[in-house]
């Protein structure tokens, strides 16, 4: 697939493409984030890039903040031949 295909996909298309990991965050926010798994990590297999999210407490939040570094880390790192 080309670049354009890669950042027209849609959100869930994209995350189909990826690895999804959720692992617990580390850092400041108590007992709440050491208890949950909420950060998430997505890995394009295609691409070979990567992007993470760990701003929230909300799972799905997340995995949405991931998807648009995922696509912006596309954007930037993926190059196509002139």
């Amino acid at each position: 697939m080309s670049r354009a295909a890669y950042l027209l996909a849609s959100d869930d298309a994209l995350i189909a493409q990826s690895e999804v990991d959720r692992y617990r965050a580390s850092g400041p926010g108590g007992q709440h984030r050491n208890k949950t798994e909420s950060a998430v990590r997505l890995r394009h297999k295609a691409a070979g890039v990567s992007a993470i999210s760990e701003d929230s407490r909300s799972q799905a939040e997340n995995k949405l903040h991931a998807v648009r570094r995922l696509r912006s880390a596309i954007a930037l790192e993926v190059r196509e031949p002139v």
